[in-house]
């Protein structure tokens, strides 16, 4: 029994200890991350100094908050000259040195300079100052490393402790060195669409992370920088908010925040510095579509674009971030081929995505300006002909758009159309039999 409590104990301080131990990492579109640590310090009562390096090579100094019960930061100074040869030498100005050269002779004296391509020695015993090429030198000893000598970037704290022992700090920061974007794979079957989403992740911060609660942000970053270092201060002493429990592949769960939307991993990732890494964002999702043709008034191309509403009903109805949409179709050996890609802002529910898949190779488009013609000094009219060609062996409806100015307006049309208010267009829907070419005309008029 006894055996029994004593594991029991072990379980909840070392499962207190992991609860408390914990790092978040949000991550922003715009090269611009949120680093959160809680982590425990052993310090001596009184003043004294502590380098943290456990920190990114792209923290912006000017964010660090760091927040601990009986503890203050008197000073931080962020130290990223970091050691190579230029920066050990730049530090031992007018300090004794020893030089071997490429042909075993020897030196010693005084370091004056050092520029990059030559190194220039106060020679001991006879005060000579003598230069050396840089390419002449095989070694350089020095009498011991700088006092400020620094091999990462770091956080040089002077702390003031109340009393000897542990103290949890909890730390955080802004950084660059992460990105993140949205890659849709979609299977097209002239119907429907069964898309799935993946985000990757690029770290170049200079640092690796190890089970780190993950949060994606999608929306307008530079609406939201100094925001949410607020948001990061009011959380700093929030503990883990749930515990990834069995097997289950990791998926992110959206939910809204402020004026854009968040993606929470539900169980902990590595990351190891410069390595991307891929994770699902969404389940596969059967989203029905329309295949349409458009052909805009005078461009040189009829493009083939799948079109959808992003809403529950159709089998969607989710915040989608912005990224690329590649689009693939069975062939007739059941083998998938690539068919197009493009890409997607930042899309809400409720609003229609289109994708252009490319140019469809037997449509063609032409636009010929029949007339043009001065009535006044502020009456012009244009009559424009289109004609379309539908050289497949399938039968094909073309949409036809015309952008209309804020001034102008259609006074004869061969055919009839529907005006979008709002975009102020004019469209046409013509249907092509297999091997067929029509052309129609319509008359603009703009007045000033």
């Amino acid at each position: 029994m006894k055996t029994r409590h004593f594991l029991l104990i072990l379980m909840i301080l070392s499962f207190s200890l992991s609860l408390f131990a914990e790092d978040w990492l949000t991550i922003y579109n715009d090269d611009l991350s949120l680093v959160r640590s809680n982590f425990e310090l052993s310090l001596e009562k009184g003043m004294q100094k502590y380098n943290f390096d456990n920190i990114t090579s792209r923290i912006e100094p000017a964010s660090v908050i760091v927040l601990g019960k009986g503890i203050r930061v008197a000073e931080q100074n962020y130290e990223y000259d970091l050691a190579g040869k230029y920066q050990i030498l730049a530090k031992y100005i007018d300090k004794e040195v020893k030089i071997v050269t490429n042909d075993q002779s020897s030196l010693q004296g005084e370091l004056k300079f050092y520029d990059g391509s030559s190194v220039g020695i106060l020679e001991s015993g006879t005060s000579r100052l003598i230069i050396i090429n840089e390419r002449e030198i095989q070694w350089i000893q020095l009498a011991s490393l700088p006092d400020n000598f620094y091999t990462k970037p770091t956080l040089a704290w002077n702390l003031i402790a109340d009393k000897k022992g542990k103290y949890p700090l909890s730390l955080s920061y802004l950084s660059g060195g992460f990105s993140w974007n949205v890659t849709y794979n979609a299977v097209w079957d002239d119907e429907n669409l069964a898309l799935n989403s993946w985000v990757t992740i690029n770290n170049t911060s200079g640092k690796a992370f190890e089970d780190v609660n993950l949060k994606l942000i999608a929306g307008d970053v530079n609406r939201i920088r100094e925001r949410y270092k607020t948001f990061a201060r009011n959380e700093m002493y929030d503990m883990v908010e749930g515990i990834a429990m069995g097997a289950a592949a990791p998926s992110f769960e959206e939910k809204a925040f402020h004026d854009f939307h968040m993606y929470s991993l539900d169980q902990k990732v590595s990351f190891a510095n410069n390595q991307t890494k891929q994770l699902e964002l969404y389940p596969l999702q059967n989203v029905s579509a329309e295949g349409i043709y458009e052909y805009r008034v005078y461009s040189n191309e009829i493009r083939s674009i799948i079109q959808f509403m992003n809403t529950e009903d159709a089998g969607l109805g989710k915040p989608l971030p912005k990224g690329v949409i590649k689009v693939y179709k069975q062939d007739d050996d059941s083998n998938m081929e690539f068919i197009g890609e493009d890409s997607i802002d930042h899309t809400g529910r409720n609003e229609e995505i289109r994708i252009n898949t490319g140019k469809a190779f037997d449509l063609v488009g032409i636009t010929t300006t029949v007339e043009s013609k001065t009535i006044s000094n502020r009456v012009y009219e244009k009559e424009m002909m289109i004609t379309l060609k539908n050289n497949s062996k399938e039968d094909k409806r073309i949409n036809v758009v015309y952008d209309l100015s804020s001034n102008a307006k259609i006074i004869k049309s061969d055919l009839r159309y529907a005006f979008d208010e709002v975009k102020r267009t004019i469209n046409y829907v013509v249907t092509l039999s297999a091997n067929e070419e029509t052309s129609f005309n319509f008359r603009e008029r703009t007045e000033w």
